[in-house]
């Protein structure tokens, strides 16, 4: 089940499509992107379907995602980590980033109810800072 979920959850991230991302989430999604607050303009936490679609909007306005590639994968009982390869555009420069991230998800009735990212922060930030 979690491998459709997360098929269709970064499907709508590469896409952009926020009704799509709602489909797949609980009412009380949590998002948590581990970075620099103020640098990173959508770290920190996120609480609830509404403020989550606006942490991927805020993302959409400055990232394009060019790929996203699994590199390794851990299930256990109703979550799922994920080892990442991203490739992302900062959009005001055109500076590309090849980073590696882990994901982390936890799943309610089928739904991604929380959602949490370590990425290589300083290499988001730097190449933001630029911006």
């Amino acid at each position: 089940m979690s491998t459709a979920i997360l098929d269709r959850w970064y499907a709508a991230i590469r896409a952009g499509d926020a009704s799509a991302l709602a489909a797949v989430t609980t009412d009380d999604v949590t998002v948590r992107w581990n970075g620099p607050p103020g640098v990173v303009p959508w770290a920190g936490a996120w609480e609830g379907r509404t403020k989550v679609l606006t942490f991927f909007r805020r993302v959409a306005e400055h990232l394009d995602v060019l790929a996203i590639e699994t590199v390794h994968r851990i299930e256990a009982e109703g979550s799922v980590a994920i080892v990442l390869k991203g490739h992302w555009r900062v959009k005001a420069t055109g500076e590309e980033l090849h980073v590696r991230a882990a994901n982390i998800f936890r799943f309610e009735s089928g739904l991604v109810a929380a959602y949490e990212v370590y990425p290589d922060s300083y290499a988001f930030a730097k190449a933001l800072a630029k911006a």
